[in-house]
């Protein structure tokens, strides 16, 4: 059984050395962690083969079960990635020499590798080398500049041969990265940036000369506000400045509880260099150095030992304490623990390793990295993957637009952290919440809106929208709302009761709908046709569908397709039967194009804008477009509106809003709104609010990720396409599904794709279908070094996909092959 896994395990321990600049010694530490792990090393197999031959000798024979949990690593590794100044400047070969003692008999080097014996098996190796002295993206031919995903892709797949090979005895590999924190590698990439989506635990070299204080604690900082694990700091001791006693006194003055505190420790210079003693010299620093080598590696040890405990009981502590949402704790059976992510990825643990549907595993007989399979080891000794990258698929709830860990949204944070903290907003301004009113005045409320309110997240936003509309319309009078049927706005009981009865809010006795809610047409395509569902019969037995969304979104159907006049007099008559009986309404509230949490129903935009216009010609209230989840390119354009071309009076976007990264809200009025609320008085504003509104650090990362959404290259290349819809999914790939028995139909816009599956038992939010499709996807076997699990959440039998606004096109393939699979099945 080979596997796809660069990542580390309880036995196959991975650090990454960075320093806090060039020349401070990386390579010297380096060496000393490789020769304190070979020492242990060669104890432990020294302590083994007594072990054995006692127990030749011991009838008893006691030991016998613990042999092989002895704890050592047998398969040491050291890799360089990036090299420059080659042949001169060679760290590989100078670990290599300071290293190895050739004449020990415990040692295999390089691909001297052999089965089943008691040596210690090391490897050294570089992958990129340049001749010049300087740094990678100096050093390279400009007409032959590796892409990143190449470089990573090597990486990765020379860390995954190492764990293979150290399945059953363990691993333990130091990969040493070139320069500083934030020198760039080749293509120009910091190598902070670059070497974040392995986020291996972190060494940090400090700098031990003067001004070497300032450099570490930046260098530090710097690497965590990239989410690196830093267990510990190692700097020289140099006696004229002593910046290791400084800086351990800096992180126990200043210890976050929240933060593992790094472990100072110092080591000793090195010798001067020496033309003609320096080889002697280097060796002898090396040995007189190795007890304190040994202890840096045990704390290491340790560090590693106390991650995995931590990981261990995660899921049943949560369980225990923890009370999710929109969950039903009675059959919750694997919770998903996230130890990080990044970009698309969730890196997930998975405790029962030995599963063997672990879908890090591959089956390929004719991969290179299968040395072990003749191995006749139980295999419940085998260190299988505990870490695994896995797509969310549900782009965390629909927030994600820029990425998990995106660097540029973490410093804006930062900064806004920095500068305010929180404060005060009513009756004051701050530069990130007046920047943000202004950009999106000039975004998606652009030509329409001309206030901006602040809340928490989507419901109060939506909450504040309805009590705009409804104070709007009437002081005192209660009103009622129009809405469409499977529509979902929140959680909060004002938002709750706008919404007709559905699974959400039937278990809540003081649920009271206040309105009436049309059924919408909904669009799926099957057959490789968009049908309509929801429309009579005698309409429905003339349409042959349409054959692309620029079809179903074209403006001309206004004026000559027959569905037009149908939807405007069913809803006209529907308006004038309700206001007959009596029925005052206040308000209209939709989501454009798509009802979100209501099973992806994707609307007949022809059908949304002949009830607006109808309710604005008879009713004259205001509109309310619930763009929670459809604003800021969701659907592929930057809101759901632009799909109608029709403005409304108030709307809600939260979600995308700050590109995932923390809860903002915000309610856009116009100024028409706005002005019912103008008084002398206290009670006649909008007397609604919370502690946090229009913090600081979510209004500047906002303004942040709204203003980076245009510069995408998808949404920069179809910015002139008006009239066209635009979807990150294939459309090949969409056919082909929806010709599926398994599937009902199928849609995409913009990121989301939406494949509504047959279920005898008639669907909706209770059906399970989705949820046992769900399960096969994610137990998909790993093909490559670059694929990847994969981790959705159903809508009842509903499939859904939703990427984030980076997602790459590679990825994307891969996902789509994945669910054609599972669906064909």
């Amino acid at each position: 059984m080979n596997y796809y896994n660069y990542l580390p395990t309880r036995n196959f321990q991975i650090y990454q050395i960075f320093a806090s600049n060039t020349n401070l010694g990386k390579t010297i530490i380096s060496t000393g962690l490789l020769r304190s792990s070979i020492l242990k090393t060669s104890k432990s197999l020294i302590n083994k083969i007594n072990n054995k031959n006692n127990n030749k000798n011991n009838k008893d024979n006691k030991n016998k079960k613990n042999e092989n949990k002895i704890n050592y690593y047998k398969n040491i590794y050291y890799l360089k990635p990036i090299q420059t100044g080659y042949p001169k400047d060679d760290d590989t070969n100078f670990v290599k020499i300071f290293t190895i003692n050739n004449n020990d008999d415990y040692y295999n080097v390089d691909d001297n590798f052999e089965k089943n014996d008691n040596k210690i098996n090391i490897k050294f190796n570089s992958l990129y080398k340049y001749k010049k002295p300087v740094s990678p993206h100096l050093a390279i031919n400009k007409n032959f500049i590796p892409n990143d995903e190449i470089v990573l892709n090597k990486i990765k797949s020379y860390i995954s041969k190492c764990y293979n090979e150290s399945l059953i005895n363990g691993g333990r590999l130091f990969l040493e990265t070139a320069g500083g924190v934030s020198s760039p590698i080749m293509s120009g990439t910091i190598q902070s940036e670059f070497y974040r989506v392995l986020r291996l635990p972190t060494i940090l070299v400090g700098d031990s000369n003067l001004g070497g204080i300032s450099t570490t604690l930046s260098s530090y900082e710097s690497l965590l506000l990239r989410g690196y694990d830093i267990p510990i700091i190692i700097l020289f001791n140099n006696e004229n400045y002593k910046n290791h006693l400084f800086i351990e006194k800096y992180f126990n003055e200043n210890q976050n509880s929240s933060i593992i505190k790094p472990k100072i420790f110092d080591i000793q210079l090195p010798p001067k260099k020496d033309e003609y003693n320096d080889l002697v010299n280097m060796k002898n620093y090396f040995q007189s150095n190795d007890e304190n080598f040994n202890h840096v590696t045990d704390e290491l040890e340790e560090w590693y030992e106390n991650k995995f405990n931590r990981l261990d009981k995660m899921e049943e502590k949560a369980k225990e304490i923890v009370w999710w949402p929109f969950t039903q704790h009675g059959i919750v059976d694997k919770v998903n623990v996230v130890d990080s992510a990044y970009k698309d990825l969730l890196i997930t643990y998975n405790n029962n390793s030995n599963n063997s549907n672990d879908s890090n595993n591959s089956n390929d007989s004719n991969n290179s990295n299968d040395s072990h399979n003749s191995n006749n080891s139980n295999t419940s000794d085998i260190d299988t993957p505990s870490l695994n990258e896995v797509f969310d698929g549900s782009a965390s709830w629909w927030t994600q637009g820029l990425g998990h860990g995106n660097s540029k949204l973490t410093l804006t944070a930062s900064y806004a952290s920095g500068r305010y903290g929180h404060v005060l907003f009513p009756e004051s301004i701050n530069e990130p919440s007046l920047s943000l009113s202004e950009s999106l005045l000039d975004g998606v409320g652009k030509n329409w809106a001309n206030r901006v309110f602040y809340s928490d997240n989507g419901s109060t936003a939506m909450e504040v929208a309805l009590k705009m509309a409804l104070i709007k319309q009437s002081d005192d009078v209660e009103l009622s709302v129009l809405g469409l049927e499977g529509s979902y706005h929140g959680d909060t009981i004002g938002v709750m009761n706008a919404c007709g009865p559905n699974i959400y809010n039937e278990k809540v006795s003081w649920y009271s709908p206040k309105g009436i809610w049309f059924k919408p047409p909904q669009i799926l395509m099957k057959d490789n046709k968009y049908r309509i569902n929801n429309i009579p019969k005698t309409i429905n037995n003339n349409f042959d569908g349409f054959d692309s969304l620029t079809e179903i979104f074209n403006e001309n159907r206004v004026e000559k397709d027959p569905l037009s006049y149908h939807y405007k007099q069913s809803i006209e008559n529907q308006l004038h039967h309700y206001t007959n009986q009596g029925y005052k309404f206040g308000t209209l509230i939709i989501e454009p194009i798509v009802m979100g949490a209501g099973g992806m129903i994707f609307v007949d935009p022809l059908y949304q804008k002949q009830l607006i216009k109808s309710v604005r010609s008879i009713l004259n209230i205001p509109i309310i477009f619930d763009e929670v989840f459809t604003g800021f390119w969701r659907l592929g354009k930057q809101t759901g509106a632009e799909f109608l071309k029709i403005n409304p009076d108030i709307a809600a976007y939260a979600k995308l809003l700050t590109g995932g990264l923390c809860p903002l809200a915000v309610t856009l009025s116009t100024e028409e709104i706005f002005k019912k609320f103008l008084g002398n008085t206290k009670v006649e504003a909008l007397l609604h609010g919370h502690s946090y509104t229009a913090h600081p650090i979510g209004c500047l990362v906002a303004n942040t990720s709204i203003n980076e959404y245009p510069n995408l290259k998808w949404i920069k290349g179809n910015e002139n396409e008006i009239d066209k819809s635009f979807s990150l999914w294939d459309k090949n790939f969409q056919k082909q599904i929806s010709c599926l028995p398994k599937v009902k139909g199928v849609f995409s816009l913009g990121t989301l794709l939406s494949i509504e599956l047959n279920d005898i038992d008639g669907g909706g939010y209770a059906s399970n279908i989705a949820k046992i499709f769900n399960e096969k996807l994610s137990n998909l076997e790993r093909k490559s070094i670059d694929d990847f699990g994969i981790k959705t959440r159903p809508l009842g039998n509903v499939i859904y996909i939703m990427s984030s606004l980076i997602s790459d096109v590679k990825s994307l393939r891969n996902i789509e092959q994945k669910i054609f699979d599972c669906l064909n099945k």
